[in-house]
């Protein structure tokens, strides 16, 4: 009987609805100018939304700050605007101007779409008072961000004596949705960094983002998208000077675009020729202590819609895998209580680099279940001439109330030898929250997962039983010293199916953040790693900081310890400043020691990073970076201008770079002069 109970119980919190605030907008015949300015009458008949909750510092208490929300739309867009009063206007901090870079750092609004009103997913959109923009997208209930999404939208803001006003718009035929539903699902935040406040209109939320703990828009009326194609060409040109042993330049162009067709408002189809993998970001070095490989993130346009659905723990599928591709076609999209993305490309030999011509297909299922659930399933394949490998994944995550979270996942390749050994799987259970974070991991991967599954996906390491916990919490105080005290601890252990002990690490570190804005964390690293031998390796992390919770900031570290039989000491500093409103200086050096050095790794870097900007469009940017290890010298210049933001652009880039490794009894020197062209046609239905 007390089983069936709590059954019952556990599946009302599971599946009731919350109670929710809702709005109801209004169709404009003329409107807004997106323009920062609220003029007269320009909004006075929409609706508003009012009575913003804190999330921090002090959860449940009402906004110290008011902000009152206006929506509207028409068969174009919806307009979305914020009128956020301050008591102190020059308290507003506003430094960021580079797009899709704000964070926290910066006072901000927010607005999320849930429009397809299943909370889970949402498209999130955010301006500071610079006008500077970032989106992205959500999804199992505020637990993923893909930042790499990316999407045409305007949004304009100005100060003013009463504090700040911004103005959206966010046209149809740069989102998906469900023209069935005329509710969606809506919230609206705003960060006030002189008071650390995270507020959301919605209500007490438990964290930030999440989907399904948002309020509701309603009389959204059936919009119609403007466009069903879209075409994205690019050319690029580069000139390449080299010498070292030899002496070689040349000239090169290509050009190639992406193509995509709404089949439905949820559902599209997308077709890339050659696609353009050049970035046009300088990289900055990276002092890399650890044996995994690094993640880099997809700048691709053809994988950047439904990127978030290959979230998944176990990565079968990591798209910059696939490399230079001749051609490509996905499916991506949502149809009743199913997300769906398929995707086919095939890549280019590369004989140089010994690189077979392949076909990558990757189909992912995901169903919503439950209130703000959802189960999955993930196949993959690569096929060459004499060749394959495959694999399949199935995964789940439980979102129990509001803060509890069950995850798992299962996942195997297939290459008809051991299946054990050929496979991965998962457990989780979390507690979750803005202020505290627990969970308990319990992971086995066997033997030859990895080399099969890191064809196409990306695994750091296999013939594991592994068990990870970590816990987090955050304690805001009330007093006149300090803001608030952070302590963290994250453990892990793992052996070999033989049951040898491969790895073990403890981590524990704690920040304490004073109101004078002085920060100090320290953080206490112990591992164990068995490769070729055994390694114990351990380091302690000392960091004082100023204004660290904001992009303005200035802090220095000293890092020492034992890494794989060196003892070693790391000196980083870094500071970022902006001696106007145009101009931003980032400056930051690092140097290590290694005792004995036989590989010669000790290294000193100095990066300088400065940016200017005409407007948040057009800007230029020049990054020099120095390291004494391989006594390089690189230099990065950047003009770029987006006149058709974030997808039609300009960009000049010149990068000279020179060096000489220790091995080496010659320089090298490199010359690249790059220019790239990039436009988005919105084409009529066909």
């Amino acid at each position: 009987m007390k089983l069936k109970l709590l059954l019952i119980i556990l599946f009302i919190i599971v599946i009731s609805p919350a109670f929710s605030k809702t709005l109801t907008t209004k169709k404009t015949d003329t409107p807004p100018i997106i323009d920062g300015f609220i003029s007269q009458n320009e909004w006075a008949a929409t609706d508003s939304a009012i009575g913003f909750i804190q999330i921090e510092p002090f959860k449940g208490q009402p906004a110290t700050q008011k902000t009152v929300v206006y929506t509207a739309f028409d068969e174009q867009a919806v307009y979305v605007a914020f009128k956020c009063y301050t008591s102190n206007p020059d308290k507003i901090v506003a430094n960021i101007r580079s797009r899709d870079l704000l964070t926290k750092n910066d006072d901000v609004v927010l607005v999320m779409f849930d429009t397809f009103h299943d909370g889970r997913t949402a498209y999130a959109f955010m301006i500071n008072s610079l006008s500077t923009q970032i989106d992205f997208r959500i999804g199992d209930d505020g637990r993923n961000q893909d930042l790499n999404w990316d999407a045409e939208w305007n949004a304009a803001a100005a100060r003013t004596d009463w504090g700040w006003f911004a103005e959206f718009a966010i046209p149809f035929r740069s989102i998906q949705y469900n023209p069935g539903v005329t509710t969606w699902g809506i919230n609206f935040g705003r960060i006030i960094r002189s008071n650390s406040e995270t507020v959301y209109w919605s209500g007490v939320m438990n964290d930030d983002f999440r989907v399904s703990q948002g309020g509701e828009l309603k009389n959204i009326q059936n919009p119609i998208k403007e466009s069903a194609f879209k075409a994205t060409p690019y050319t690029t040109a580069r000139y390449n000077d080299y010498s070292g042993q030899t002496h070689n330049s040349d000239w090169s162009t290509d050009f190639g675009g992406d193509f995509s067709y709404n089949i439905t408002p949820g559902l599209s189809g997308n077709l890339t020729l050659n696609p353009d993998f050049a970035t046009v970001e300088g990289d900055q070095e990276q002092i890399n202590l650890t044996r995994w490989e690094i993640e880099f993130p997809e700048k691709r346009l053809f994988f950047l819609e439904g990127g978030e659905l290959f979230n998944t723990r176990i990565k079968t599928f990591y798209s910059r895998r696939i490399g230079d591709i001749d051609y490509g076609a996905n499916l991506v999209g949502k149809v009743s209580d199913y997300n769906v993305a398929v995707i086919h490309a095939k890549t280019a030999e590369d004989i140089p680099a010994s690189i077979r011509p392949s076909n990558f297909t990757v189909m992912r299922i995901k169903r919503d279940i439950l209130k703000s659930s959802s189960v999955g399933i993930t196949a993959v394949d690569k096929s060459w001439q004499g060749g394959f490998t495959r694999s399949f994944s199935a995964d789940y995550v439980l979102n129990l109330g509001s803060s509890w979270e069950l995850t798992g996942q299962w996942a195997s390749s297939i290459d008809g030898s051991d299946f054990l050994k050929n496979s991965a799987f998962f457990v989780r259970a979390a507690r979750e929250s803005n202020i505290y974070h627990y969970h308990f991991r319990y992971s086995d991967t066997g033997a030859h997962f990895l080399d099969n599954v890191n064809q196409t996906g990306y695994i750091k390491d296999d013939d594991m039983r592994e068990i990870d916990s970590d816990a987090k919490y955050k304690w805001w105080l009330k007093n006149s010293l300090v803001k608030y005290f952070q302590a963290q601890t994250k453990n892990n252990i793992f052996w070999n199916h033989a049951g040898t002990l491969r790895s073990w690490l403890i981590k524990e570190s704690f920040r304490i953040y004073m109101h004078n804005r002085l920060s100090f964390d320290f953080e206490y690293d112990d591992e164990f790693k068995l490769y070729e031998k055994k390694y114990y390796n351990n380091n302690k992390i000392l960091t004082f900081g100023y204004n660290t919770d904001e992009w303005a900031s200035a802090a220095t570290s000293y890092t020492f310890g034992k890494n794989y039989d060196r003892d070693f000491t790391l000196i980083d500093g870094s500071i970022r400043i902006k001696p106007t409103d145009a101009v931003s200086l980032q400056y930051s050096f690092k140097k290590l020691d290694y005792s004995p050095d036989p590989a010669k790794a000790s290294t000193i870097l100095n990066i300088l990073t400065v940016d200017y900007n005409f407007t948040r469009d057009l800007w230029i940017r020049v990054l020099t970076q120095n390291n004494t290890r391989d006594d390089r010298f690189y230099f990065y210049g950047l003009f770029a201008w987006r006149f058709k933001p974030p997808f039609g652009a300009c960009y000049i880039i010149y990068t000279a770079d020179e060096n000489q490794p220790p091995d080496y009894h010659f320089k090298e020197k490199n010359n690249i002069l790059f220019l790239k062209l990039s436009y988005q046609f919105q084409l009529s239905h066909l």
